[in-house]
């Protein structure tokens, strides 16, 4: 989401970061959703970085192939989340379209939420900065 200025505080920040994990969890579950024929297509999911860092700190991480997550928040670059392979959605082929499908509904209801919340700060704040209630 571009930021136009209103981003101020605590509250704005965290329905932007609500947007942008959300718009994430869609667009995984549709690339999920669009590869469910493909014969050895993983399936995706979207996990949060400060939770990976949190268990990493717990449990001794090592790296022994190059395309296995590193321990450190550098994986998931300012973004706050990382795409791991969804191991039960892969290991359960018969259940994989019906939590691809729940889990973009799920996406797109959490993500219009944020947008409507995020729309009405903004139409309060241009009411208070106008003066015209």
């Amino acid at each position: 989401m571009e930021n136009v200025g209103i981003i101020t505080d605590a509250a704005a920040k965290r329905l932007e970061r609500m947007l942008d994990v959300n718009a994430a969890r869609q667009r995984v579950a549709a690339t999920n959703l669009s590869n469910s024929s493909t014969d050895g297509y993983e399936p995706k999911k979207v996990e949060f970085s400060e939770e990976l860092a949190q268990a990493s700190g717990r449990v001794k991480v090592r790296r022994t192939h190059e395309s296995h997550l590193t321990s450190s928040r550098a994986a998931a670059g300012d973004r706050g989340y990382v795409e791991t392979v969804d191991e039960k959605a892969a290991n359960e082929p018969d259940t994989r379209l019906e939590r691809t499908i729940a889990e973009l509904a799920d996406a797109e209801l959490a993500y219009r939420t944020a947008a409507t919340l995020m729309s009405k700060r903004q139409q309060a704040l241009r009411t208070a900065i106008s003066g015209q209630y």
